[in-house]
């Protein structure tokens, strides 16, 4: 996983020279998301609903050409569901319930093309629209879980947090052990948005986003110590994420402008600044 970032981070520094514009700054929003199983059985047995979540990070803007950007982010990122049963399988379980917080480094990238619109008469904007991959690395997280089991043992519920590839002799009563995870899962991202201009060579960019996930969290359930029950994990992220980004524009083409006062078909003659 370091790999992959190190690689990504190399590529667009090293591109970064050629572009016209880089914009930078923090980025932060709010995330509903949940999973999808990819087994028609596992759809017959569990009802899965959304979580709300979070993502916090650092945004990256460069224009390829004109309209044209390629946009980079960073973030830090809480995502999840919850399961229940579904009262129509034959493995109806009225009481259980089973709520997962995932965390997660992501790594949105997404090309996108600007359009310009007004608000009024006069207040112009830039709204856009893209696609691109989204990279994660599955950090974590922590849940809840309660079923007859529990209940008929005079359990109460469950918290748990979530740990990888544990020796199950060494797991603890708190803990759900998932092996052979995907910590890395792809996924691909449809964005839109708009982008006004507060102030000079600063950028306000809301952004809402469609993720859908390609990767499995797991290629096997997660378990547990007080129960026979496993968590389903052959399923993959969704979710929509809406963003907030304010970035600075570096300008890096003016920059590059104003390094040389040598007019070059005439080099006698100074250039204006």
């Amino acid at each position: 996983m370091k790999a992959l970032f190190l690689i990504v981070s190399l590529t667009l520094f090293y591109t970064a020279p050629v572009f016209s514009q880089i914009l930078v700054g923090p980025e932060i929003g709010g995330n509903y998301s949940w999973t999808s199983f990819g087994d028609k059985d596992l759809k017959d047995v569990y009802n899965v609903s959304p979580v709300f979540g979070y993502h916090v990070g650092g945004h990256l803007a460069f224009l390829v050409r004109k309209r044209f950007f390629l946009h980079a982010s960073l973030l830090y990122a809480t995502k999840g569901r919850v399961l229940k049963g579904d009262p129509k399988s034959d493995d109806y379980d009225a009481v259980f319930k089973n709520s997962s917080r995932y965390n997660y480094i992501d790594m949105p990238i997404s090309y996108t093309v600007d359009f310009k619109g007004k608000i009024g008469k006069s207040k112009e904007f830039k709204y856009f629209v893209g696609v691109g991959p989204n990279i994660s690395y599955w950090l974590g997280g922590k849940g809840t879980v309660y079923n007859s089991e529990l209940k008929e043992n005079n359990f109460s519920e469950q918290k748990y947090k979530i740990v990888f590839n544990k020796d199950p002799a060494t797991q603890g009563l708190d803990e759900m052990n998932v092996q052979n995870a995907n910590r890395l899962q792809l996924g691909l991202n449809l964005v839109a948005g708009a982008v006004f201009e507060p102030g000079l060579r600063q950028r306000l960019m809301v952004t809402i986003r469609y993720e859908f996930g390609h990767t499995y969290l797991a290629k096997s359930n997660g378990t547990f110590t007080q129960t026979y029950y496993q968590d389903p994990l052959q399923s993959r992220s969704q979710g929509f994420r809406i963003s907030v980004a304010y970035l600075y524009d570096l300008k890096t083409e003016n920059r590059k402008r104003g390094k040389s006062t040598i007019d070059r078909k005439n080099p006698g003659k100074m250039r204006k600044r």
